[in-house]
């Protein structure tokens, strides 16, 4: 697949309420995803034994946690959540947040 317009994918509701998203990769290594977040949406702290998570900021305001640490992040923060650490995601503000969140097998942590 060579061009994907995300304008034309319909937002899909995913398995955390107010947590919507947009595929626009998906293999069996990782993926890639546009994620809408609605005001007040919290996806629940947990974490992945074989993949690196990262999310960036399109639009609005992104609380994320990792490890013990919280970062309020706006538009263009990356994000990144190694395998293995404890992470969340919550919509902080009033206003939707829009993010490209993908995760990557993290082959290096697996041969360690």
């Amino acid at each position: 697949m060579g061009e994907v317009n995300p304008q034309q994918l319909s937002w899909k509701a995913m398995a955390v309420k107010g947590f919507e998203g947009k595929g626009l990769i998906d293999l069996s290594g990782g993926g890639l995803k546009m994620v809408r977040l609605q005001p007040g949406a919290t996806y629940p702290v947990h974490q992945h034994p074989e993949k690196t998570e990262f999310a960036f900021v399109l639009e609005g305001t992104l609380e994320a946690t990792v490890a013990d640490q919280v970062y309020i992040g706006q538009r263009g923060m990356f994000y990144s959540f190694p395998v293995g650490i404890q992470h969340g995601l919550r919509n902080p503000s009033e206003e939707e947040t829009v993010l490209l969140v993908g995760a990557i097998k993290d082959t290096e942590s697996l041969e360690s």
